[in-house]
């Protein structure tokens, strides 16, 4: 049914191709009908086309991507960990793609390196401690601003003193999208903690970019999976990613949990349609396995390439202790995954 205002499919068309043309975008162009997906063309009225063509020309239309938000800036955490090479290429990945700029965040705490020097509490650095720290810093620079120079993309980089976490945070506000990796399981405090993907997740406004150790590569233009649950937490992740989604070859919203907390999957799907994002719903049964287990599962099937996911629907302490999809999630995905709360 055509909105108020257009009497019919062509004059809704013939709008959309007078739009397209004021705005310096291509002849063709694509409106949502009652009949389905369209194409308004300025010479031939309305054309059926294929949700692949449809994508290809809404990537072509620089004009369109620029009303769009990207990931124009990427925040990446630097430190020499069994992560760094597979966050790294991630980070490449999607500056590249989306022609933005990649800020390399080098945050180093003193705490490992500190030595109480006497009865009393004094504490001090040792010169070569301080020196070693130093000359670690300068060599992972030198690695990864070749590598980026090899990979032609545009870079910053920041060295602070501090927590990861504090820094991360800190140097996030302006950042669309943060780098980080799966924490290893000996950085876990208590059985079910992910320090510094917990501590980020909750502390900033940007989407993180979970990437696992030893998992599955990302791939910015491979299909992707939504965890859904209807939550304003699922809602707000799905808002920060909807540069992405629109990039991913296939789109598909997964339910498991039988609770039903807002927004129906169908909504969500006629909601992404709005913004040129064409998604299927799909509901994937538990049977005997978590929820963190049953949404794996649905993205191995479906062959995704990550999982958007709304962070800690309930506090982070109650995950923390007693569990929670998230902190599972976190824990252990092999797939990348798309975190906002």
């Amino acid at each position: 049914m055509a909105r108020e205002g257009l009497h019919s499919s062509n004059e809704i068309a013939k709008g959309a191709a007078e739009k397209c043309k004021s705005r310096g975008l291509p002849a063709s162009f694509w409106i949502r009908s009652s009949r389905g997906e369209r194409k308004a063309s300025a010479k031939s009225g309305l054309i059926c086309v294929t949700p692949a063509e449809r994508r290809a020309a809404c990537r072509s239309s620089q004009g369109y991507r620029k009303g769009m938000r990207q990931m124009k800036t990427v925040l990446l955490h630097v430190n020499r960990d069994a992560g760094q090479v597979s966050r790294l290429a991630a980070a490449i990945d999607l500056v590249r793609d989306h022609k933005g700029l990649l800020i390399c965040l080098q945050a180093t705490s003193w705490n490992s390196y500190v030595f109480i020097g006497d009865p009393y509490g004094a504490s001090y650095i040792s010169p070569e401690a301080l020196q070693s720290v130093r000359d670690a810093e300068n060599e992972d620079r030198q690695l990864i601003e070749s590598r980026l120079a090899q990979e032609g993309v545009e870079w910053e980089w920041r060295r602070v003193e501090g927590s990861a976490g504090q820094a991360l945070a800190a140097h996030a506000t302006l950042a669309d999208l943060v780098v980080i990796s799966q924490p290893e399981q000996k950085d876990a405090v208590l059985p079910r903690a992910a320090p510094l993907a917990a501590d980020l997740v909750v502390h900033i406004q940007s989407p993180s970019l979970v990437v696992p150790l030893g998992g599955k590569r990302f791939a910015p233009r491979g299909n992707a999976i939504i965890a859904w649950n209807g939550s304003a937490e699922a809602g707000h992740a799905v808002r920060l990613s909807r540069s992405l989604l629109r990039d991913a070859a296939e789109v598909h919203i997964v339910t498991v949990s039988e609770d039903k907390e807002g927004s129906s999957p169908d909504e969500l799907a006629q909601y992404l349609a709005r913004h040129g994002i064409e998604a299927q719903a799909r509901r994937q049964p538990a049977d005997d396995a978590s929820i963190a287990e049953a949404l794996v599962a649905a993205a191995n099937d479906l062959g995704a390439a990550y999982i958007v996911l709304g962070a800690y629907g309930h506090s982070r302490i109650r995950e923390t202790i007693l569990g929670g999809v998230t902190q599972e999630m976190i824990l252990q995905s092999p797939i990348p995954m798309i975190l906002a709360h």
